[in-house]
């Protein structure tokens, strides 16, 4: 069994999702303006990308021999705090204020959440059976 180690290093690079889901646009065309509307538009939809991550975390541990769990373990960890740490600059009230809180931060958690579910998705595809 190999990893596709270059594809995985490059995909971060490339996964990023052009746009929002279909609910988050729908939700947020209903939101009529309100930006705690907006915010828990928001919410769902980091709410559906984790589900989504969960779902790929799972299958893949189901495929990874138990030696390599550790690792991955360690891996997810790592990325953990980076996703912890990732887009807090929206919150900053001076710079971003209202949109950056309700709008601005949970498209980009979502984007990141989105990015690594991919990356977990392609190791999965360079492990499983065929």
């Amino acid at each position: 069994m190999r990893l596709a180690l270059p594809l995985i290093l490059v995909l971060p690079l490339l996964a990023l999702p052009a746009r929002a889901d279909d609910a988050y646009d729908a939700c947020l065309r209903e939101a009529d303006a309100s930006m705690q509307d907006m915010g828990a538009c928001g919410g769902a939809w980091v709410e559906r990308e984790d589900a989504r991550l969960n779902d790929a975390w799972q299958a893949l541990l189901a495929e990874l021999p138990e030696d390599s769990q550790p690792m991955l373990r360690d891996e997810q960890r790592a990325w953990l705090t980076y996703r912890d740490q990732t887009c807090l600059f929206y919150l900053d009230p001076v710079e971003y204020g209202q949109i950056g809180r309700h709008l601005s931060y949970p498209s980009c958690r979502a984007f990141i959440i989105a990015q690594r579910t991919q990356a977990l998705n392609e190791i999965l595809a360079s492990v499983a059976p065929m």
